[in-house]
């Protein structure tokens, strides 16, 4: 007999996280949080579900009846990762070649903090944990080694999509693990549905960027003509450090255009990680000279860390908001960030592109993957995922927090 229990993330954007054990032996897909209170108590923090009810992994002196165990990550995003800082039991933790890469340049640049008992986890290469056993799938996110995951207990298989998109630029790896998933009869298929938690085609914070949400191939584009349009604008660029690829994409595009992004060192550690003969310029002493001297001939990459630097550029200047943190108006920074650019003369204008499927395209994943059930997860509305899937060849499951499942 196999148990699944579902510890957090079930009517939430991230937080995911499920236990799925047989006899001695159990694997964790993901350890990520959805808010965090560092001032309270680890139990307090499993009281109030910021992190999973697994009081063996958090106290050591507790006891842990799995002889083989261990926690594998999808993406190496906050909400599916945050909570292994708190880790107190040695416990393996698995990722994809480029996530554990990513992983190691963060920790060094200290964008996150130090965790031990990293292991990698080739793509489409079986690990064995006690009896059961785990193969990781290159899936399409916005973030460099997204995996889906597929646990088998030698009788049955069961299924994690982690996030994952059909019109990024890796489809076609959506698709494989998809089309391999059906071949593999899946009991249960653990589906993200962040798209169906709003009712807009973009979420609320979003509401200025066009009906139609860009892809990463159109956001370029924008990119692009924004820099080919607008000559004299000096723009300044806030964007996530875990998406490679697109910040790749935009510093050519910039270095085509004669205008290079100046990257704050951190970013720069991180790029030259997975592109270590890219010419990048980086942001130093001499780089405020350099942009008043010269207006409109850099853009300038800026966190939310330092945005007292943007009160010394030249105007007109354009902020370009493309998934940076904050990420959007449930984080209180997110209306300072608006209320500071206001302040200085700063228009903000979207640059996003979402990491998430559409809702057709989630409904597409799941009747590729033809499971005998389907769990809508990773959303605030789950119903509404459940009424939308109610069509497909899946019986929908919509569990609760903390109980047993039994397969």
């Amino acid at each position: 007999m196999t148990t699944l229990r579902f510890l957090n993330g079930l009517d939430t954007i991230g937080g995911n996280i499920v236990e799925i054990a047989q006899g001695d032996s159990r694997v964790i897909m993901d350890f990520g949080v959805t808010t965090i209170d560092p001032q309270l108590s680890i139990d307090n923090m499993i009281a109030q579900h910021q992190l999973p009810h697994l009081p063996e992994l958090f106290h050591p002196e507790l006891p842990d009846k799995f002889q083989h165990e261990a926690i594998f990550i999808s993406h190496l995003h906050i909400d599916h990762m945050e909570a292994l800082q708190y880790l107190q039991r040695d416990i393996p933790i698995y990722l994809s070649p480029d996530a554990y890469q990513l992983y190691q340049v963060l920790i060094a640049q200290h964008m996150e903090a130090p965790v031990a008992n990293l292991h990698i986890l080739p793509y489409e290469q079986p690990l064995t944990v006690g009896s059961l056993q785990v193969t990781g799938f290159a899936s399409d996110h916005d973030t460099v080694g997204a995996m889906a995951l597929l646990v088998d207990d030698g009788r049955q298989c069961f299924a994690h999509s982690g996030d994952v998109r059909l019109n990024g630029p890796h489809a076609d790896r959506v698709l494989n693990w998809s089309r391999v998933l059906k071949t593999r009869r899946v009991k249960v298929f653990m589906l993200e549905g962040t798209t169906f938690s709003f009712s807009a085609p973009v979420p609320v914070e979003d509401a200025d960027q066009p009906a139609t949400p860009l892809t990463e191939a159109t956001l370029a584009a924008k990119f692009q003509d924004l820099l080919h349009d607008q000559p004299a604008t000096q723009f300044i660029l806030n964007v996530y450090p875990r998406n490679v690829e697109r910040l790749l994409a935009l510093d050519k595009i910039a270095r085509q255009a004669d205008r290079p992004i100046i990257w704050e060192p951190e970013f720069a550690a991180v790029l030259h990680a997975f592109a270590p003969d890219t010419p990048l310029t980086t942001f130093g002493p001499d780089t405020m000279a350099a942009i008043q001297a010269n207006p409109g001939r850099f853009v300038l990459q800026n966190s939310y860390a330092h945005l007292a630097r943007l009160t010394a550029l030249p105007r007109p200047a354009v902020y370009l908001h493309s998934n940076g943190e904050p990420l959007g108006d449930y984080d209180p920074r997110f209306a300072q960030l608006k209320d500071f650019l206001a302040a200085a003369d700063i228009p903000f204008t979207f640059l996003s592109a979402t990491g998430h499927a559409q809702r057709a395209d989630l409904i597409t994943l799941a009747e590729r993957v033809h499971a005998m059930y389907v769990v809508p997860w990773h959303t605030f509305k789950p119903q509404a995922m459940a009424d939308a899937l109610a069509p497909t060849y899946s019986d929908v499951l919509l569990p609760e927090r903390d109980l047993y499942y039994e397969f």
